[in-house]
């Protein structure tokens, strides 16, 4: 037998041998499938002649991924042999040679094969320290792996420690998914650096309002963030607000803030609120736009593909059957004032049984409008120090902050705590990371003190919610 045939005998004999436990380590189809055909190829060569098998080889499309996937197959047979030590060579020089060069050479080529799995040089190195994990402690490092790989499988270490217990994303009624936690951008300093640090650190939800008066502010930080490439376009979530005295026009109040932002659409364009006049003011001439005027207009919006979607704002439950009792497309989401000192639990109600997402504002019950509130009413109003969050602080060792988002996202509640702080914006994203008891959850529903901070009087002159 020559060296070519004996070469190839033994790998398909160590492909036979070692078949089990390589097929249930794989975890991708793809891997899967390119296994079975090599073992098929294999098969096919011992028993019947090599140019069956060499035809096979050329006229398979992509001789690249084939050549690739052989050397992955091996690397995946020497690794479960307990003799070949060799595997950690061959994936040094897999590692440097298809992660380093070949990437570098062609450049999509090398993202085809990364999102295919077949560079994945992480997870591979990963398995061989959860293995060597299981007769040494966990504090111990792996003697085989270099400094470089020890550090790394540490920092895989952590990763896999995060877990989102609670979903991250919300699927509205138009099948689009939303997160559920963002990032709100009223009265915030050095917003264009807020906004890039807050995608830098996994933010992906960003609301905003042509009333704010940041809009090209946000846009330059999200220019920013996807120049650098910390995400692309569709992995972001944008909201926009159009303001009262611009109804009578929605389609130009739109185009006017994607051209601010600098974006081509929004994921989700709100009516800010349910009225267009300011009742404190004699000499106001706006008139107020007709919902059943107004919201076919909105509608257009979405038909000509300059938002996704479309929804309302400080809407109660009153305004919301009014609309929905001849809109052609519903709602998707409702973004109202919702905390523990305002706990609308009727209007949540109504909006999940009519699968209306509803979206927190002040949701940590903080900013300007508490501070506003506590002294228009000389109190000292604060939730992260009332008893029942300690006490949930306490118990699940997180901070008042996670208590209070995870209690809102446990009820399917979008949050978007506003904030410059980047420590707290990593802060914000750990309130998935764990799930309350439904006594515990409960316990803050009973704040019920209906204390609302947001006061549209100084908008309409006049308390216009019911």
């Amino acid at each position: 037998m020559s060296c070519i045939n004996r070469l190839l005998f033994n790998i398909f004999y160590l492909t036979v041998i070692y078949c089990y436990p390589t097929y249930k380590f794989l975890t991708n189809k793809v891997d899967k499938l390119w296994l079975l055909y090599f073992m098929i190829l294999g098969t096919y060569y011992v028993l019947e002649t090599k140019f069956l098998f060499i035809f096979r080889f050329l006229i398979f499309n992509n001789c690249i991924l084939y050549i690739l996937y052989t050397i992955k197959a091996l690397f995946f047979l020497w690794l479960y042999h307990p003799t070949f030590l060799g595997a950690l060579l061959l994936d040094s020089l897999y590692g440097k040679i298809i992660d380093n060069i070949f990437s570098k050479i062609n450049p999509k080529i090398g993202q085809h094969l990364t999102k295919l799995g077949y560079i994945n040089k992480a997870a591979l190195i990963s398995d061989i320290k959860s293995r060597s994990n299981d007769k040494n402690s966990d504090d111990e490092r792996n003697p085989l792996l270099t400094k470089e790989d020890n550090e790394d499988n540490e920092i895989n270490k952590l990763k896999s420690k995060k877990q989102h217990v609670l979903p991250e994303y919300k699927k509205l009624n138009n099948g689009i998914e939303i997160p559920f936690i963002g990032l709100g951008t009223s009265r915030i300093n050095n917003i264009i650096d807020v906004i890039y640090n807050s995608i830098k650190d996994g933010v992906r939800l960003i609301d905003t309002a042509f009333k704010y008066g940041n809009e090209v502010q946000i846009g330059q930080g999200i220019k920013k963030a996807l120049d650098d490439g910390l995400c692309k376009r569709e992995d972001l979530f944008i909201i926009g607000k159009i303001w009262t005295e611009h109804k009578n026009d929605p389609e130009k109040a739109i185009k006017d803030t994607l051209q601010k932002l600098n974006l081509t659409y929004l994921d989700l364009y709100l009516d800010h609120w349910p009225s267009g006049n300011n009742y404190s003011d004699p000499h106001n001439v706006i008139k107020q736009v007709p919902i059943f005027d107004f919201w076919p207009k909105m509608e257009s919006l979405v038909e000509k593909g300059l938002t996704k979607s479309i929804g309302v704002s400080n809407y109660n439950v009153q305004s919301l059957l009014n609309l929905l009792s001849f809109c052609k497309i519903k709602p998707v989401a409702n973004e109202v004032e919702f905390h523990p000192y305002y706990f609308q639990e009727n209007l949540l109600k109504f909006c999940d049984k009519e699968n209306i997402a509803l979206i927190a504002y002040y949701p940590l019950a903080k900013g300007n409008g508490s501070k506003v509130y506590n002294q228009e009413h000389n109190n000292t109003l604060d939730s992260f120090k009332e008893e029942c969050v300690v006490n949930l602080v306490n118990k699940y060792n997180k901070t008042p902050g996670q208590i209070i988002l995870n209690w809102e996202v446990a009820q399917g509640i979008i949050t978007i705590p506003g904030t410059s702080n980047p420590k707290r914006m990593k802060e914000n994203l750990g309130a998935l990371d764990f799930i309350m008891t439904e006594e515990d959850v409960k316990s803050l529903n009973i704040f019920g003190k209906k204390m609302k901070f947001c006061g549209c009087r100084r908008f309409f002159g006049m308390n216009i919610m019911a």
